[in-house]
């Protein structure tokens, strides 16, 4: 059993983005902040009015960073990749001497951090390699839909070489124990989407679909599918399943952020400890133009995590 009070680390993310408003924001919704400890820098979070009022009621790692004063709102570069990349090695450092603690993390550029790591492809990714984990796996999760992406950030003609039949296994078992164990589901009901229009019955197009079948066929574990993605997310499915295996990033990210665009989040199964983040990027043009980001997704991230320690 998870202790109610095990520690959430959060990260700030890119500090020219939405991720330090966003993310002090949220935390001074939170009727309990006892677990909180952010990461990040003082010279960024001190600009923001709300860090002043919440500073005395979390925990505050200041990694009292150089170049942190020079940042300027909604235009990343170099320095801000090395930065966010800071905080996120700060907080691995923590996690591993304590793997009861949690990590949620606000948005990163992936173009700035590659400007200091060549080929960094996101947190996902990034956290997997520090935690030895050969299978992440991306589930966005809201109220009214859990979503699993079977391929994540790949072009979309490059899915079919990325569907390989042992990883969809690996992906299948880690989102039914995540199902089991973090939301106490006890019978988890899935459904797989196709990738071809009409799941490729009665059609040329069943390549595709072999291979999900055959990856299906090699758990045991009851999965329906694979079902055409155009019938796939109706109020009915959508009540009766607990989550939806897609095969690609907008078959499933489509009806995610069209149901839950706000409240939103992106929890990694597959890692020693939990991850969670909000269900949307650096919001640069928004900080460019002064103009409030919306915190309800960073907020979920967060009360999710406090959930699962519940």
């Amino acid at each position: 059993m998870r202790s109610k009070k095990n520690k959430i680390y959060v990260t700030i993310g890119d500090p020219a983005g939405c991720g330090p408003e966003v993310a002090v924001r949220a935390i001074d919704k939170l009727n309990d902040k006892s677990d909180i400890c952010i990461v990040g820098d003082g010279a960024i979070l001190s600009l923001l009015p709300v860090f002043k009022r919440i500073k005395n009621k979390v925990e505050f790692i200041d990694l009292n960073s150089r170049s942190a004063g020079n940042i300027k709102r909604g235009h990343p570069s170099k320095i801000t990749g090395k930065l966010a990349v800071s905080y996120i090695d700060k907080t691995l450092e923590l996690i591993k001497n304590d793997k009861s603690a949690a990590l949620v993390t606000a948005p990163v550029s992936k173009e700035a951090v590659q400007k200091n790591i060549p080929g960094f492809k996101g947190h996902t990714e990034y956290l997997a390699e520090a935690f030895n984990c050969c299978c992440p796996v991306m589930m966005m999760c809201s109220e009214k839909l859990k979503i699993v992406l079977l391929t994540r950030h790949v072009p979309l003609g490059k899915v079919k070489e990325s569907l390989l039949p042992s990883e969809i296994k690996s992906q299948i078992k880690i989102v039914h124990r995540s199902l089991k164990d973090d939301f106490k589901i006890k019978k988890p009901k899935i459904a797989l989407a196709s990738v071809n229009p009409h799941a490729g019955i009665n059609t040329f197009m069943l390549e595709e679909e072999n291979i999900l079948k055959k990856a299906l066929k090699s758990v045991d574990i009851e999965i329906e599918g694979p079902f055409p993605a155009d019938t796939l997310f109706t109020p009915e499915k959508l009540k009766y399943y607990d989550c939806f295996l897609c095969s690609y990033h907008d078959q499933g990210m489509i009806p995610f952020k069209l149901l839950s665009f706000k409240t939103g989040v992106n929890l990694t199964c597959g890692l020693p400890v939990i991850r969670t983040s909000p269900a949307h990027g650096t919001a640069f043009d928004l900080m460019r133009v002064g103009k409030k980001p919306d915190c309800d997704s960073m907020y979920s991230a967060i009360k999710l995590v406090q959930r699962f320690f519940q």
